[in-house]
This record gives C-alpha cells, structure tokens and sequence, in this order.
C-alpha cells in the first residue's frame, strides 16, 4: 500500500465532499493558494491516483439498476472481462470470491431495455455460463459518500456548506442530458462551456441543463482516489435479508461508516446489499457482529471479498486499481 502526500489527500477529501467547487473556494477551506490547488489536482489526474466522474442519479423511478452476478468458463475468464467491460450499461466489473466470478452493476432506462437488450446481451457473450439478477428497488448510497478522514470537522463543515443537496423532483430526462453526462462521466468537474463545446450544444442552454440536473440529483458526482492510495485495501460486498421495517434503520447504521461504498434495497432472496472499504479481514466479523447488534434478525446470506476492479463506474481500471484513461461510454 503506498502513501499519498497528506495535502494530496487533503485535496481529494475535499472533492469527495464538495467535487464541482471552485479552487477558489477550496482554497479559503484549505488554506492553500487556488492555482496550487490546481496544480496538485492536475497532477493527481494525469499520474492517474484520482478522478472526479459524474453518473446517473440514483432515483429507481428515473431508471433500472441491477446488481448481476456471472459465472464463466474458467477457460475464457479474460476473454469474458474484456466482452462485459465494453458493455456501456455495465457500469461496473468486479472480480468476485464465492459463488460467482463476476460482480456486476449494470444502468439501463428502464426494465424493458434492461431486460431486451442489456441482459441478453450478458447472455450470450461467449462464456458466460451462468447469470443470477437482482433489481434494486431502492438506493440509499452510492460510492459518492465514501470518505478519506484527514480534514479537521471544521474544514468539512465548510465545504459541506458548498453543497447543496437536490431541491428539485425528477423530472423526464430529455435526449439532450446523455450527451452532458457522457461529458461528465470523463471529466465531473467540466464547466458548462467545456460542455457546449464537447456536445456542439448552446453554452446556454447547456448550463441550465447542468443547473436543473445537478438540482433534481439526476447527476451524481464522486471524487474517486485509486484503491492503494486510500488506506483501506479490501472491498467487500455483503448480501443480507433485513426484516420487514428494518431497511432504513439499516441503512443508517451504515451511513455511519465513511468508508461505505454502496447501500440498496433489492429484489431476490438477499433483500439487502451494501459494499464497504475495509483494512482487513478481521474487520468484515467485528462489522457483521455490530450490524446484527443494531438490526435484530438480520441474515448474512454472503460476504464477498472483492479481488480486484476491472472497470468502476464506465472508467477502466488496471491491476492497481488506477485508470487506464479509456471510459467506456
């Protein structure tokens, strides 16, 4: 595991909790000059240890989410990466322990193109043997809410007085917002010109668009830093039944550890998901012990240790779990 400078960290915990401020105004939280800020930032993305993406809000009624898992030929195993990595609507590829080879997080429009195309699509490419789907019916967290934990209480409390959390319903997503977020899922911090220029789109109309997208959570922004870099090198999904009446309290107790990573409500006999950041192994029992302390009659159907991330988010990782620069969109 190697050692970031702490200002390097400092840096990406800001942009954890605030990733579209200005450098200006992470400079007055920071009490760093803005053009040094800027500086490191740019560093930081073109050595390939940190990123900022945007991806599509987390609202059940706008879209589909399913939570995939796949079993393949143990001959094919590269062959089967490579054929689900460039599958825009798997947004993420995990290599899986226990019952499956892969974990996968799959984004579609609704059920029916989920059903039609993405999942016949996971079907047929050569090797897969197996595909199991679950549909979250709700999500509480998303990898946006991880967080490092090297800025004082006083630093955060300012920069979270930079965010402002969705005001706005849902709305019907226009044509016009995919070519935005495809812009976004490169580059989260791209301004609403850098926008209209990569989309060909009116600089005007593209900055109300950002505007009401970012005000109704229809984008989601995450300041990623690559896995060896964060302290916490194991990644871990759990798949549990939560009793009736219990999810939200669940979900709470979650929320309180700032290396969570993902938290839904799902279809299927595990009714329940959540993926964490942990140090070691030893971490994953002292966690199920205090969840089932907090959520009576919780069941931990499985735990699984991630082995390694092929793709987070469209982004494409190497071995070390940094990007490769492709994004598939």
């Amino acid at each position: 595991m190697v050692e970031l400078p702490v200002e390097d960290l400092q840096l990406v915990h800001a942009l954890q909790i605030a990733p579209r401020a200005s450098w200006a105004e992470l400079g007055v939280a920071l009490g760093r000059h803005p053009a040094t800020l800027s500086a490191r930032w740019n560093r930081l993305r073109e050595d390939r240890m940190a990123w900022v993406l945007g991806h599509l809000g987390g609202h059940p009624e706008q879209h589909c989410t399913a939570f995939i898992e796949v079993q393949a030929n143990p001959e094919l195993l590269e062959q089967v990466t490579a054929e689900l990595c460039a599958i825009p609507q798997v947004l993420t590829v995990d290599d899986a322990t226990s019952t499956a080879d892969f974990r996968l997080t799959c984004l579609a429009a609704d059920w029916l193109s989920m059903a039609r195309e993405v999942l016949p699509r996971i079907r047929t490419t050569k090797g897969v043997q197996r595909v199991k789907v679950s549909l979250s019916t709700r999500l509480f967290a998303t990898g946006n809410v991880w967080r490092l934990d090297v800025l004082s209480p006083a630093q955060q409390a300012a920069l979270q007085r930079l965010v402002h959390p969705p005001t706005s319903a849902p709305t019907i997503i226009p044509d016009t917002f995919w070519p935005m977020l495809r812009v976004l899922m490169h580059d989260g911090r791209a301004t609403a010109s850098e926008i209209a220029q990569a989309t060909g789109q009116h600089p005007s109309t593209t900055g109300r668009a950002l505007k009401t997208a970012l005000e109704t959570g229809m984008v989601t922004l995450r300041c990623e830093l690559a896995s060896q870099y964060t302290g916490y090198p194991l990644t871990v999904q759990w798949f549990a039944r939560i009793p009736a009446g219990s999810q939200e309290a669940a979900a709470a107790f979650l929320m309180e550890h700032r290396t969570l990573r993902l938290c839904a409500s799902t279809t299927g006999a595990a009714n329940f998901t959540f993926m964490m950041q942990l140090r070691t192994p030893a971490d994953i029992a002292t966690l199920e012990a205090k969840f089932a302390e907090r959520i009576p009659g919780v069941v931990i159907v499985e735990s699984c240790v991630g082995i390694r991330s092929f793709k987070r988010m469209g982004w494409m990782l190497d071995s070390q779990g940094r990007p490769t620069g492709d994004v598939v969109d």
